[in-house]
């Protein structure tokens, strides 16, 4: 009835442009406002603290702690929404608006991330109830300067659950939480070079994702490389590290001569057969038994076949051996090639005994088989031995032999080789006093075929065998041949290339060198500000635990 009566009195006194449809609505709002104003006694209450206890804030120091709370994040969000601003002046000054927490989540959110936690951390310890539990305890934590594991107590899987920048942030400070190798990439781009460096000696990251090349700066790639995939790294990547180990390594490998009595050193003067009393010293079991086989075999001129499998290792072997008789070249393709220089050497000393009789071992090795049933030795090799074989079978003049040995497909393929077969053909249809000598002059002055400094050589042999007739002779031969020469005479060339004397290998073997050892940290320890980026990511998740409590049952009856 007072309800009718007082819609009656409505209809007769509406202000004007306003509905009555309007001024009922406004009419039945009052009157909720009015019920919500009384208990269930029918007193009088304090609306605002009912407004806060719907937000679940009770107590007036707790209220007013957080309204203080409230006034710095105004002065801290002035670039915040004006509705926002608009909402939480009301809330400080009078009863707060259901939205509170959806205007203080909207100043939250313009501000810097450091101030972001900065404000929450106060919030949250004014008793702003509006964070989840797992924000709450993310909060604390972030606003810690640098909670590294050890620098706090181990944290609660409560703790270490959160999102990806939550637990990026963890990790990276050495907590044990659970992160993906995407999750960790993603941030490599992104935060300093220290904390990449953590990350490695976390085992956060390794060589498999190649992080190395997410980092724009060039440099740091290859330093984030050289810790994580050392044998990556050339020899101009340690240059530009200033990794003189590194350095030295690759020099040694390369075949330089090292001085110094570092391992590289004393591995040098191995490779030039001087063994070291001290390399046993620095290396491991397994390389002091290796170093013992080369050793010995040097005594007796043989090896273990896993040792001539390495070719890396071939020049060390030859240097440390010195053979006192004829090679038995078709033991293996290393005694082949060794065979094959010191028949060369025997050539040059002018010893064509011991060459004879080494060149007839490298025939027998040319027509052998290995276990597998293959030719012992390849094809350069096949054709240097009996190249080699056809120049000394002319000093007995068996020249026949020697085009036999020439004649071979596999030899006269060969362009050099082509051309001594056609001098020796040559030579067979001259007359025998009308033959030159049959040497190759170069090499009958102990030179290599085609030495420019030939007349220096010339004239220092004629000093070395002043008053030996026979020898002054035979040089004297060379010189007037070499002098008479023109661009168009040939003789006949040993070796067809001076390559096959190298070490088949590129390098020389790493058998011996100390384990490949990633680059020690060069950066210093990470502090607080490095760690900004990932700390500012896992600020942001915060305002995802930012809840909005829904309305209270209370007031949504007063409503209705």
């Amino acid at each position: 009835m007072d309800e009718l009566f007082t819609l009656a009195q409505m209809n007769s006194s509406l202000p004007d442009g306003v509905t009555r449809a309007e001024a009922v609505a406004a009419w039945r709002q009052n009157r909720a406002r009015r019920k919500a104003a009384r208990s269930p006694d029918g007193r009088i209450v304090d609306q605002s603290a009912m407004a806060w206890a719907d937000l679940g804030l009770h107590g007036r120091d707790t209220i007013e702690s957080l309204k203080r709370g409230l006034r710095d994040l105004l002065e801290r969000s002035p670039s915040a929404p004006e509705q926002d601003r608009v909402t939480v002046e009301e809330a400080i000054i009078s009863a707060p608006d259901p939205d509170l927490p959806k205007a203080v989540r909207g100043l939250l959110s313009v501000m810097p991330p450091l101030q972001v936690i900065e404000a929450l951390n106060s919030l949250v310890q004014a008793g702003m109830p509006w964070l989840s539990l797992r924000g709450e305890r993310h909060t604390q934590l972030l606003a810690m300067d640098l909670p590294g594991m050890g620098a706090i107590q181990p944290l609660s899987d409560e703790f270490l659950d959160g999102g990806p920048g939550w637990r990026c942030y963890l990790a990276a400070l050495g907590h044990p939480t659970r992160v993906t190798a995407d999750e960790i990439g993603q941030n490599i781009p992104r935060v300093p070079l220290t904390v990449v460096d953590d990350l490695i000696d976390l085992g956060l990251v390794d060589a498999d994702e190649q992080p190395w090349r997410l980092r724009s700066d060039a440099s740091e790639g290859v330093y984030v490389r050289a810790r994580l995939a050392p044998e990556t790294i050339t020899r101009a990547d340690a240059r530009q590290l200033q990794w003189s180990e590194m350095e030295r390594r690759h020099a040694f490998l390369n075949g330089e001569h090292l001085g110094g009595d570092d391992i590289y050193g004393m591995l040098t003067r191995l490779w030039q057969g001087e063994v070291d009393v001290r390399l046993r010293g620095q290396l491991r079991l397994e390389q002091q038994t290796l170093l013992d086989q080369m050793q010995h075999g040097a005594q007796v001129g043989r090896w273990p076949q896993e040792l001539i499998d390495d070719h890396g290792l071939w020049g060390a072997l030859a240097a440390l051996w010195t053979p006192g008789e004829a090679i038995e070249a078709k033991l293996s393709e290393f005694h082949a090639w060794r065979g094959l220089y010191v028949c060369y050497r025997h050539i040059l000393a002018g010893n064509f005994r011991k060459a004879s009789l080494q060149v007839q071992k490298l025939l027998e090795a040319a027509s052998a088989v290995d276990e597998k049933g293959g030719w012992l030795l390849d094809k350069e090799t096949f054709a240097e031995v009996r190249n080699m074989g056809a120049y000394l079978a002319q000093q007995s003049n068996e020249l026949e032999l020697a085009i036999k040995l020439l004649a071979d497909k596999d030899v006269a393929s060969d362009e050099i080789a082509a051309q001594n077969l056609a001098l020796v053909r040559k030579r067979r249809e001259t007359l025998v006093n009308d033959r030159e000598d049959w040497q190759n002059p170069y090499l009958a002055l102990g030179l290599a075929h085609g030495d420019p400094n030939w007349k220096e050589e010339y004239r220092w042999l004629l000093r070395q065998v002043r008053g030996d007739t026979e020898q002054e002779a035979a040089i004297n031969r060379a010189e007037r041949r070499l002098r008479r020469a023109t661009s168009e005479t040939q003789f006949f060339v040993v070796p067809l290339s001076e390559d096959i004397f190298l070490p088949p290998a590129d390098c020389r073997s790493t058998a011996l060198l100390p384990p490949l050892e990633p680059l020690p940290r060069r950066t210093p320890a990470s502090t607080s500000a490095d760690f900004l980026t990932l700390r500012e990511q896992a600020i942001e998740e915060l305002l995802a635990e930012f809840h909005v409590p829904p309305p209270t049952e209370k007031t949504i009856n007063a409503e209705q």
